[in-house]
């Protein structure tokens, strides 16, 4: 006989989540097999064309005429890096700063021309005086004669008005927000296609929760989108910005989302606007239960419903965690977990709104602080479950100490890289370089676009007494809003090639291309997933409960939706805890199977 079971939220979340995350990586690894049978073709048919290889890892299918052979003689200028930088597709900078680099090709012999060993060696230079180039710069930029800078506060917003009265049952009690009410809110999109909230707590950091990146930690597909309200049009404030680096919280734990926090390193620096600021880390004393706080998202509006179109929020009040524990089990909450809601249901954050900010506003300095991080919960506005958010408090060290880090690193390769320049130029093998930290030529693109903001790379103290107001002090506002470096203003330079001299044929072009469509023929079945589609909801489960094997599995009937298409197939469920969690990866598989037939 068969018994319906209703899934708790833990299990819900886990098994749609996991699956979910799954779905991602499965994405993740069918664009890289295409980006390297792309890449595959595309250098064989620049080596055929007499065109210089990509050097890096992404030039788009770009190919056609190029450089001029007398541009190999000569090095590459700073104003010539500093022009492939100013171009908006990542592809074009790649496929333009490549093309730039032939003087590094004197660096192979004759007969490695074109080899793997060649382009590592053309790549490593070309990557190295970019870093140069940048050097010089930054060091130029960072002289304080030249660079006058003020303060910038945090928390502080264009208006603390609401919307006039635009309520929609649809979010939980919610309402859409006034455009610029929430400068610090983060859109994180895994391939363009919005995952989960965030928090900008700096102006290269965002601050989300640590279980949005479960089985998705290249950083290369994610971005992160400041500015925005409306995420079906372009909003005039919007910025789009590439991810440095994702750091999880080392005592992250998947199963319990216990240290469910992350931070998240931007490729660049915002612009702070009225729209785009940061908001205030917080600082004792913690508000009291009861304290009316707000959160916000474009998560969906209602349980398993479409995600909003515009921002919208809710005021929540904090419950105490003896509240909390009876509402949810003492066994699911930790000392770094709090809930915030209305026993009564109704108000509450969902899907989408994972990592996005739990604010309140100090009542001396009007500024708004985080006090929490959008964790998990029991359905959404469900009665008697209120919504679970990460403590910001106690991680508050951990934040500050991991954006020390990157200060103290920038100032030890400045140091570096003025220290090694004579020695690595008459060098033809830049290993030693390049292993000795390896970050440098994965993000050069990214890092050359960074911000430094002071000369000065240990962080100010915070005087968070001072008038009540704390003060950002990684972080400040250039008088006129103008970039720090001035190398990568908002120029958008045309590729300009001169006509190739050479022609050669290529019979193995033709099998290489018909390797790149056969490659995304493998893969057809998660790329034509839309991106309102791509997760895994797992309905209902129904369990024979006569059927318990020696490992305390079931049989069952699952029923899943798996990237918009309804599946139900059978599977062995576990009940308990344990033996749940040790049946999960096998029906997320089975669930996979069935999409890919």
């Amino acid at each position: 006989m068969f018994v319906f079971i209703v899934s708790t939220k833990s299990v819900s979340v886990a098994l749609s989540s996991r699956g979910t995350v799954v779905l991602e990586a499965a994405l993740v690894r069918a664009l890289s097999a295409i980006d390297r049978a792309i890449s595959k073709r595309n250098r064989a048919e620049a080596s055929c064309m007499g065109c210089l290889p990509c050097l890096f890892q992404d030039c788009g299918q770009l190919s056609g005429t190029c450089e001029s052979e007398e541009s190999v003689l000569i090095e590459p200028s700073c104003e010539m890096m500093r022009q492939t930088q100013t171009l908006s597709k990542e592809a074009e900078r790649s496929w333009a700063l490549s093309q730039i680099c032939g003087f590094y090709q004197r660096r192979c012999s004759s007969a490695e021309l074109y080899s793997d060993t060649c382009i590592r060696i053309m790549g490593e230079s070309c990557s190295f005086r970019l870093l140069q180039c940048t050097l010089v710069n930054t060091m130029q930029n960072l002289d304080p004669v030249r660079n006058t800078r003020k303060k910038a506060l945090c928390g502080q917003r264009v208006s603390d008005r609401k919307t006039p009265a635009q309520p929609s049952s649809r979010i939980m009690g919610g309402s859409q927000v006034l455009p610029g009410s929430w400068p610090w809110i983060v859109n994180l999109q895994l391939n363009r296609a919005l995952m989960c909230g965030g928090v900008l707590v700096d102006t290269s950091w965002v601050l989300t929760a640590a279980h949005c990146f479960i089985g998705s930690q290249s950083e290369h597909y994610w971005t992160a989108v400041v500015g925005e309200f409306d995420i079906t049009m372009a909003d005039p404030d919007e910025q789009v910005i590439k991810v440095n680096r994702i750091i999880i919280h080392p005592k992250f734990n998947p199963r319990t989302f216990n240290n469910d926090i992350a931070l998240v390193e931007l490729s660049s620096p915002v612009v702070l606007s009225e729209h785009v600021m940061p908001v205030c880390l917080p600082y004792e004393p913690e508000p009291p239960p009861g304290a009316p706080c707000l959160v916000a998202g474009w998560g969906s509006l209602y349980e398993d419903g479409p995600a909003a179109n515009v921002l919208m929020e809710a005021m929540v009040p904090l419950l105490s965690q003896s509240t909390c524990k009876s509402a949810l089990g003492k066994q699911l909450l930790t000392s770094t977990m709090f809930c915030a809601g209305y026993l009564s249901g109704g108000i509450d954050t969902c899907q989408g709104d994972s990592g996005g900010p739990l604010i309140f506003q100090d009542l001396t300095s009007r500024r708004f602080q985080l006090y929490g991080v959008t964790s998990w919960g029991a359905g959404c506005g469900e009665k008697g479950k209120p919504g679970v958010y990460t403590r910001v408090m106690p991680y508050k060290d951990w934040i500050l100490s991991e954006i020390q880090k990157l200060h103290l690193f920038l100032k030890t390769l400045l140091d570096l890289l003025q220290r090694a320049d004579d020695f690595v130029k008459d060098k033809t093998d830049l290993t030693f370089f390049t292993q000795t930290h390896p970050q440098l030529v994965e993000h050069v693109e990214m890092r050359t676009r960074r911000q430094l903001a002071k000369t000065d790379f240990t962080p100010q103290t915070v005087n968070t007494k001072e008038e009540g107001v704390p003060h950002l002090w990684m972080s400040d506002l250039l008088e006129g809003g103008q970039p720090v470096i001035s190398t990568f203003t908002q120029l958008h330079l045309p590729l300009q090639f001169y006509p190739n001299k050479r022609t050669k044929v290529c019979p193995e072009l033709a099998e290489l291309a018909q390797q790149v469509n056969v490659t995304k023929e493998m893969y057809n079945w998660i790329l034509n997933i839309t991106p309102s589609n791509f997760n895994m909801n797992f309905r209902e489960v129904l369990v024979d409960i006569t059927t318990k094997n020696e490992h305390g599995l079931y049989e069952a009937r699952v029923k899943a939706t798996v990237g918009g298409r309804p599946l139900t197939f059978h599977s062995l469920v576990g009940l308990e805890n344990d033996s749940f969690y040790r049946s999960m990866p096998h029906i997320i598989a089975q669930a996979l199977d069935m999409l890919k037939s």
